[in-house]
């Protein structure tokens, strides 16, 4: 009877979702940002797609990272493992790239099993779908498990897979793979405190492991922190008499799977030790990136400053950032919770709830607090850990229905419970209307969300009577609490996220094509107008010196910025630590930075896309320096004639001894960029004889080539120097020298000679040793314990 019960709770779920998901599964409609991408993005929205003009498709606006990181990282990495390849490095973007490194890319990630057998589109529809659909299945068994009823665990479950967190960030496809685990670790937490078995050993480990490889790792910090509370909580809670074996035994299980994810961790946290990450501005981080009191008022009227997916929120901050809510009748049931204090649990969960809200809104106390700019906290955004703050409510929530399920009620009671409820909504609503001075239009739209809300509460007040009133006896009302918790989810669900046809993720771009088609590792680069995002690289496998991610080497983001104004830059700025970007230009600026043309040439630029909205003439692109190879109704390609190939024998170098020094010299008019600038002199004389070389296979984590000289040459490779990238002589390992600021050299002696580049990431082979001494100690764990089991030992 009790799997009965679970079968039909698994699948009622899954009908659940599928109806969030009704444009995918009745129309086949994909959760992507397609829209943004052809209303927004050059070179797509120069062209037109299903009927649209060009550059006029709705858009709800949202996603913006899912084009430009999440998914162009996915399709390269899924190529490299479909050419039998480990995706280790990314040669499209930033002149070259960790990508494994990346927690992002989430290559390890369990779940991505589906991409292998599936066309891409489809694997990455199925996984925004497990992730409410898993949330459902793993909190409803944990609401269980702490003695939640059906009904209340069900309403537990719907509130937290269908919060405004999870929605927000759905179509992300990392966010909500690391938090969709979170109930089932807990889940494992309680079936452990009662008895240590291998079965739910073997799930906490793998909750871990599957939330830390899912792309997020200060989200999984969180996430991990939270359990460690919630266990040593549990642990004290149940009067457990030996307390430091129990603690013993979860921090085992915890740096088993910590050590199972070192192949990922130990990179990553190399990645981050040599990137341009950089803590946020302290006032813009407690201006922007920290909730303002004032707007409490969107847990309960989610809407009440307006929705960007309709162009009506108007505040200068980040919608999905500043607020997180389950909807405004969970809410109500999470007032009436308190009135079981005296629960552990119920406790437990209110005091954390409270605590992660203080942690990421602005008070005195953070204000003070953020000043020391702690490093992972103030180079990110704590709001990332109101996930914790939606799955409290969301139990508390549970545990609300579970009252009115179970206790009597008195006119007082409810009045007080309802009373208290509307106060401190009303407060909420008066707030930020006195301290924001909102005017007519922004009244309106407050205004209009707070009908629409408060509507939603009065009917499900109107219900809640009914059954109390009516002694409990028609159940049937209970259920359409639920229905109409979902109804507004639903509204929401489908208000902010898009879901485009298949053919919109990534169309053809007749621009892009005839690059591809060039078969060239030259790179690309677009100015004013027909500026191209950076990422898009990746995703079309062209090559750009640009790149967006804060996870990039930061010497490569010191020299890139230099095309500016001839500087090195030492700080980088919000903007900066994200991106790096050869200058933007108009078309004066464009004939006039020598700067910017300088590090065109150096980095391999030969194609040049212009627009004619760009107003270019012969001035900006002289026939003598720049040949027109490719035009359409939209854009311009011209072959720069002045840029080096990215590999070439050079005859002579000098030495810099600080960015200064290396700026005063490299960007001198007449500095040849075949002499090579080097932190330190090289132990031979460089000769001037003729030599040759020939690129005979340019692949992502190797390079292979030939030379042959009469006497020494340095050979300089435009690509981003990096720790792991090894270069080989005839099979004879020779040091990678840091050229020109951010990129590689080697000295080649006469001869004739084989030259290999290889990238080999010391800290991936000590990871990976460490995986599997770690796995290796799991399976040991369970056998252990399974052995205990049948010998009847706890």
């Amino acid at each position: 009877m009790k799997t009965k019960r679970n079968s039909l709770a698994i699948i009622l779920f899954f009908i659940v979702t599928c109806i969030f998901f009704y444009k995918t599964v009745l129309h086949g409609f994909i959760p992507f940002p397609g829209d943004l991408l052809i209303n927004t993005y050059n070179p797509w929205r120069a062209y037109s797609y299903l009927g649209y003009n060009p550059g006029s498709f709705p858009t709800k606006a949202q996603y913006f990272d899912v084009l430009r990181q999440m998914y162009p990282w996915k399709t390269f990495a899924l190529s490299q493992i479909r050419d039998g390849q480990f995706p280790l490095w990314n040669p499209y973007n930033f002149s070259g790239t960790p990508l494994f490194a990346n927690f992002q890319s989430a290559i390890l990630y369990p779940l991505n099993i589906f991409y292998i057998f599936l066309p891409q589109f489809i694997g990455w529809t199925i996984l925004v779908f497990l992730q409410p659909f898993l949330a459902l299945i793993f909190t409803y068994f944990y609401a269980k498990k702490i003695k939640l009823g059906n009904i209340s665990s069900f309403f537990a479950a719907i509130s937290y897979a269908f919060s405004s967190f999870f929605v927000v960030w759905l179509e992300y496809n990392t966010v909500g793979q690391v938090i969709l685990w979170l109930p089932l670790a807990l889940l494992a937490v309680e079936n452990l405190l009662e008895r240590r078995s291998a079965t739910w050993i073997s799930v906490f480990i793998f909750s871990l492991v599957a939330s830390l490889l899912a792309g997020h790792p200060q989200i999984f910090a969180y996430l991990l922190l939270s359990i460690v509370t919630y266990i040593v909580f549990r642990v004290f809670s149940l009067h457990k008499i030996k307390k430091i074996s129990e603690f013993a035994f979860f921090f085992l299980l915890i740096a088993i799977s910590v050590g199972i994810c070192a192949m990922q961790l130990l990179p990553g946290l190399e990645l981050i030790s040599q990137s341009a990450r950089s803590s946020h501005d302290y006032l813009f981080f407690t201006s922007k990136i920290l909730i303002q009191p004032w707007q409490f008022i969107m847990m309960f009227i989610p809407d009440f400053f307006g929705n960007p997916a309709v162009r009506t929120y108007w505040l200068s901050d980040t919608y999905i950032g500043d607020f997180a809510t389950i909807g405004i009748l969970p809410l109500l049931f999470v007032f009436l919770a308190f009135s079981k204090w005296r629960e552990k649990l119920v406790r437990f969960y209110f005091l954390f709830a409270l605590f992660i809200l203080f942690f990421v809104s602005a008070n005195p106390i953070t204000d003070f607090f953020y000043k020391f700019q702690i490093p992972f906290i103030s180079s990110s955004a704590p709001t990332l850990a109101m996930f914790l703050f939606c799955f409290s409510l969301s139990i508390l929530a549970g545990f609300g229905l579970d009252i009115v399920k179970n206790e009597k009620f008195h006119l007082k009671k409810i009045l007080i419970w309802f009373g208290s409820f509307l106060f401190v909504l009303g407060v909420c609503i008066i707030i930020p209307i006195i301290f924001e001075r909102l005017n007519k239009e922004h009244l309106l739209i407050a205004a209009k969300s707070s009908i629409y809300s408060i509507g939603v509460l009065f009917l499900g007040i109107l219900i809640l009577l009914s059954y109390l009133f009516k002694n409990k006896k028609i159940a049937l009302l209970l259920f359409l609490i639920i229905i109409l918790q979902l109804v507004d989810s639903w509204r929401f669900f489908n208000k902010f996220n898009p879901f485009i046809p298949k053919t919109l993720v990534f169309p053809q771009a007749n621009v892009l094509t005839f690059l591809q088609k060039q078969n060239s590792i030259d790179r690309f680069w677009s100015y004013g107008a027909s500026s191209i995002e950076a990422n898009f690289a990746t995703q079309e496998h062209i090559y750009s010196p640009n790149g967006y991610d804060p996870l990039y080497p930061k010497w490569y983001g010191e020299f890139i910025q230099s095309s500016n104004n001839g500087n090195i830059i030492t700080q980088f700025t919000d903007q900066t630590r994200s991106d790096a970007v050869i200058a933007t230009a108009d078309t004066k600026d464009f004939e006039q930075n020598k700067s910017r043309q300088k590090v065109l040439n150096l980095l391999g630029v030969s194609y040049i896309i212009d627009t004619l909205s760009n107003n270019s003439t012969e001035k900006t692109f002289p026939p003598n320096l720049y040949e027109k190879i490719y035009q359409d109704s939209a854009f311009t390609i011209f072959k720069n004639n002045s840029a080096l190939p990215r590999v070439f024998l050079a005859s002579s170098y000098e030495t810099y001894s600080s960015a200064s020094d290396f700026s005063k010299k490299f960007f001198n008019p007449s500095f040849p960029l075949t002499t090579i600038l080097l932190e330190h002199p090289v132990s031979t004389v460089l000769s001037q004889e003729p030599s040759s070389m020939q690129l005979l296979s340019y692949l992502p984590n190797s390079i292979f080539l030939t030379t042959e000289s009469k006497g020494n040459k340095l050979l300089f490779l435009s690509d981003t120097y990096y720790p792991g990238w090894k270069a080989y002589i005839d099979n004879k390992e020779t040091p990678i020298l840091k050229a020109d600021y951010a990129f590689r050299a080697i000295l080649i002696p006469p001869g004739a000679h084989k030259v290999i580049f290889t990238f080999e990431s010391a800290s991936f082979k000590i990871g990976s040793i460490l995986s599997v001494l770690s796995l290796l100690l799991a399976v040991g764990t369970g056998v252990y314990f399974a052995t205990a089991k049948r010998h009847g030992k706890k």
